[in-house]
């Protein structure tokens, strides 16, 4: 299993935009093949900080995941693609 962590903070008043597009990324994202769970969650100290938890059942899935992100952000399209991995990975067996 492997295990993804995003935090994401947000400028003042972008709360609500952010939002609906880290519930879209979830939605979307659970529809990944391999992808066991993921969850957007608010931190409680601070109303501008979200983090973005998911799990893969394997390395392979998460790292097609990587390049589906990859492959977003070298389009010329302007879109937001979130890359939880980049910013903390756990590899490992869990269980």
């Amino acid at each position: 299993m492997i295990v993804s962590l995003s935090v994401v903070s947000v400028r003042k008043g972008h709360e609500k935009q952010v939002v609906d597009i880290l519930n879209g990324y979830v939605q979307k994202e659970k529809k990944a093949k391999g992808c066991m769970k993921v969850y957007l969650r608010k931190a409680i100290n601070n109303v501008d900080t979200f983090m973005v938890y998911s799990e893969y059942d394997t390395k392979a899935n998460f790292e097609a995941a990587n390049r589906v992100s990859e492959e977003k952000m070298k389009s010329k399209k302007i879109e937001f693609v979130l890359k939880p991995h980049v910013l903390r990975a756990f590899y490992g067996n869990f269980e």
